[in-house]
């Protein structure tokens, strides 16, 4: 395992995908966020399996800057718009091996600005030393970068984090979008999260959305960040543009969806 964890650093063997975080308000694209794949047609070209087997040889941080590294370029040579999502590991901030201000450095050698940059914290990991991530998140937000909590609800501590480190933005986990339009408790903590958000100002952003009910309801209960398979794949080549059908409310499924309400 270690060997094939230390071939795919060597050999750069990371590619990037990208899917768009649309503004439905706007009906722009705010961003893109980065997801890295290993090396296609092996087990590694899954994410939860390639960054497992590195944080269990020991070789997470080296593969997180390859990861940052080839996105950050990957974002530029496409020229895409708006912001660039970025996932980190709460583990990996707090390494002290884990070089400082490397991400600021890879972001200008790329030829963008660290205000075009989104740092993703993700809630599935638990957090050993909230004191350290906050002096470390707040070096990112001196550089300018944004900060979101991302997967809000999966793990240990996202309200307390969401109170401690009052984020930029606050993206929900799949789980609370997942038939959310037929489930009366995420509703209501969906609900909550919308006034937590406002309190807070923080923009929310609902991720995993993969039908038109899960997204009409986010919709009329305020939402104005959506992800999702519903809206588009992540991609090599990712759209561009709003898309035509959404920016016509698709009308037939809206007309069907009161229909039962």
């Amino acid at each position: 395992m270690y060997k094939t964890i230390e071939n795919i650093l060597k050999n750069k063997q990371v590619t990037t995908v990208f899917q768009p975080i649309f503004d439905i308000n706007q009906q722009t694209i705010l961003g893109y966020e980065a997801l890295s794949r290993g090396p296609k047609d092996t087990c590694y070209y899954s994410p939860d399996i390639l960054f497992q087997h590195a944080t269990h040889c020991g070789l997470l941080s080296e593969l997180e800057i390859l990861c940052r590294d080839t996105a950050v370029n990957a974002f530029s040579r496409l020229a895409l718009q708006g912001k660039l999502f970025l996932n980190i590991s709460p583990l990996v901030i707090l390494d002290n091996a884990h070089p400082q201000g490397e991400t600021k450095r890879l972001v200008e050698a790329a030829g963008l600005d660290c205000q075009q940059i989104v740092i993703e914290l993700s809630e599935k990991y638990p957090t050993p030393n909230e004191q350290m991530l906050s002096q470390a998140l707040a070096k990112y937000s001196e550089f300018g970068f944004d900060v979101a909590i991302d997967d809000l609800g999966a793990g240990y501590s996202g309200l307390k984090l969401w109170s401690q480190l009052r984020p930029d933005l606050v993206k929900v986990d799949r789980y609370f979008v997942e038939n959310c339009h037929q489930d009366s408790f995420k509703r209501k903590f969906l609900t909550a999260i919308f006034e937590l958000a406002n309190s807070a100002n923080a923009r929310v952003v609902f991720e995993g959305i993969e039908c038109f009910a899960e997204f009409e309801l986010l919709r009329q209960l305020g939402m104005v960040y959506a992800q999702g398979y519903y809206l588009a794949k992540p991609a090599h080549e990712p759209v561009r543009h709003y898309p035509y059908w959404l920016r016509a409310n698709n009308l037939f499924q809206l007309q069907a969806y009161n229909s039962v309400l």
